[in-house]
This record gives C-alpha cells, structure tokens and sequence, in this order.
C-alpha cells in the first residue's frame, strides 16, 4: 500500500536526484557504481567454486537454485507492475547500462540482496554460527553483506535504470523469500536430499519429483497468462514504442531499433527469463536419476589425495561439459515463445542435468569420484531407483 501510495513522489524524488548526481559527477564515481552494480555477478563463481572444490556442495547447489527461483519471481512481478525504467520516460536521464526489460522491482535489488545475505547462510553457515569464536567476523560479515547490498541498489539508481520505489520493493520481495525459504524450507529440504543420497537409501521419491514438476508447470502457466495479457490487454504499442525510441537514442552501443513485439524487450523478456524455474527442477531430476550418494564433510580429505592433473581433469571435464551450452545461448529467436522454450527453458533443464547427474558419471567413468562427492557413484553402494518412504525421514513428510 505504501508503494502504491508514495510512487508518484518517491518517482519526482528519484529523477531530481539522478539527474543531480549524474550531472555532478566526481572523478572515478561512474566507476565506483559500475563496480558495484556488476559485482553480484561473481557470486554464482564462488558458489561454483564451493561445489568444485568444497565439502558443502549441496549448499552451493541449492543456492543457486534458490537464486534463479528468485530471479525468476522478479521477472513474473515486472510483468504483472509493467513499469518502465526512469531513462525510458525522463528525457533528462542518462542510463549507464541499457537494461531492456519493465523495471519494477529491481531484478538487481531482488537477486544481490538475495546473493549476498544467501552465501553465507547456505554456503559458508559456519561463519554466521552462534560459536564465540566467530563472534567479530559474523559481526563483519553482515556489516559487508549489507552496505554492499545498499550499494549494489544506489548504484541502479545513479545509472538511470531504477527508481528508489523499484530499489526498495525489489529488497521487500527479497526479503520476503528469504525469510519464507530458510524459515521453512531450507532445513527440511537439505535433510530430505542428505537422507535420500545415503548409502542403502530408496532415492528421492517420485512424488517429490512429480510435485516440483508440477510446481515449474503452474509457474510456467502463469508466466504465459501474464505474457498474454500484456499483450492484448495492455498492450499500449504506441507508449511502448516511446520506451523503445529512448533506449535506441540514448544508448550508444544500441544499434537495433526493438519493437513491440520483439523478443529482447519488456514484457516479452521477462516473460522468457521468468522460466529459470526450471533449474531446481532439473536438479531434483538429476539427483533422482543419479542412484549416487553423498558424504558431506569428507570431500576434503580425500581430495588432498589426487594428483594435480587428476584435480586439473576434474575441472576441465566441468569446464567441456557446461561448453556444451554454448549453441543453446547462442542461439536467437526473432519469436518470444521461440526463445523462452527453445532457449532459456532448455538452458535451465539441461544446466541442473548437466551439474547433477551428467557430471558425476563422468567422473565415474574417468575414475576420478571423491569420496564426498555431491552424488558419487559407486557399484556397491547406491541408493535404490524408487523414492526415500516419507515414514523413514523421521523429520519431513514431503
């Protein structure tokens, strides 16, 4: 309601401040901001290093899918807001970065608030732990993650992608999902899949399969239902078209003049993005299919025992497998259900597939298995092929 109530004034704020610090600039601020806008991009390569080369690799895993869920939600909400960024309206704003898509809420304040307060309360809890000896550096770290968050937001304002009312809602959403997950669901779940990948276990259970399934589908429906609606309801062509001369005149790195109903833009993208759904499904999926097991906090131990190039063939073997992507994100599509299914949905399934079970038979296959591995593969010691029985679980009825 507060959203809705104070947009109007918390917009004129917003321009008035924009254009004051984008025509004051000191020496080296654009550069600052860019820095932090762009920074978020290196978590998933921590995340990825963590399931590389640490023992939480189920953490590392369920971040990330937790983080594409979010990114997810935030591109149905841009859909369902359908308000443009400040630079498609505000002649005297300057955008630093030619974000495409609606701009309320902030994809960026959804995903870094998420990514930075996540990493440590999923891939590292250790140091967010109640131990003494961790006291000051859990006192630093949220001291960290929340000026970067706040910096991370103010810098998609001065770039002139964002108003303060899409910075903040994004961080309400966001917080939101955070609260509901670790509340939850993250503690049920990591039991779940830990008891399902123990040696002599019955596996994930087709049930679960069937209902995250089910879940991406509703997902996927509704993604469709509000890309249609902005389409023939709301489709104001000519207010669209406007937004669209902006982002061809004022970025000077953009040489195609979008429409309407181009793929790339608006409503259509974020319709197309909103089905990174689909990773956490594929990632249930590959533990399923797997049949491995997975001994958390042993992986280090007995990866101190590998060879150098035995550790190199482990990355390189990733690396080759994750390039096998590339023709999919290559690939164009001038159609926007041609990109959403023949591109980002193939993309999510086959990436959760690829991390999953594609890779650890690989590695079964080149004799290269840790003990401690995410799914390790083993002829004597598997989890059978049919689900986990809810009444063995003690803890979670899935």
């Amino acid at each position: 309601m507060l959203d809705i109530e104070l947009n109007d004034q918390m917009w004129e704020v917003n321009t008035a401040l924009t254009v004051y610090l984008q025509e004051h600039q000191f020496p080296g601020e654009k550069e600052v901001f860019l820095f932090f806008s762009y920074s978020l991009y290196a978590l998933p390569g921590i995340a990825l290093i963590a399931f590389l080369f640490c023992d939480n690799k189920m953490g590392a895993l369920l971040y990330v899918c937790l983080i594409q869920t979010i990114f997810a939600e935030n591109q149905i909400l841009k859909n369902i807001y359908r308000q443009a960024r400040p630079y498609f309206i505000e002649s005297a704003i300057q955008p630093y970065e030619c974000n495409k898509e609606f701009g309320k809420p902030s994809g960026h304040a959804m995903s870094s608030s998420a990514m930075y307060f996540l990493l440590p309360l999923i891939i590292f809890p250790a140091i967010l732990s109640d131990k003494s000896n961790h006291k000051y550096l859990r006192v630093i770290v949220i001291a960290i993650v929340t000026m970067w968050t706040f910096m991370t937001g103010f810098s998609r304002v001065f770039m002139g992608v964002h108003s303060f009312g899409q910075i903040l809602l994004g961080w309400v959403y966001s917080a939101y999902s955070i609260f509901i997950y670790m509340r939850y669901f993250h503690n049920p779940i990591t039991h779940y899949i830990k008891q399902c990948l123990q040696p002599g276990s019955f596996g994930v259970s087709s049930n679960v399969v069937q209902a995250v399934g089910l879940f991406a589908l509703l997902w996927t429906g509704l993604s469709i239902l509000l890309f249609e609606f902005n389409n023939k309801v709301l489709g104001e062509e000519d207010e669209v078209d406007d937004w669209l001369d902006a982002l061809y005149q004022k970025c000077a790195n953009q040489k195609t003049h979008y429409k309407f109903n181009s793929p790339q833009v608006l409503h259509n993208i974020s319709f197309s993005l909103s089905l990174y759904i689909w990773l956490p499904f594929s990632f249930i999926l590959g533990v399923k299919l797997s049949k491995g097991i997975y001994n958390e906090n042993q992986f280090s131990v007995y990866y101190k025992l590998l060879t150098f190039s035995q550790k190199v063939s482990r990355v390189l073997i990733f690396i080759l497998l994750i390039s096998t992507l590339i023709p999919i994100i290559l690939s164009q599509f001038e159609n926007s259900y041609g990109y959403a299914f023949g591109k980002i949905l193939p993309l999510s399934f086959l990436l959760g597939l690829h991390i999953t079970y594609i890779y650890s038979k690989l590695l079964n296959y080149f004799k290269l298995t840790v003990e401690g591995d995410f799914i390790q593969m083993s002829s004597q010691l598997v989890s059978a092929p049919e689900g986990y029985k809810a009444s063995e679980l003690g803890q979670i009825n899935f």
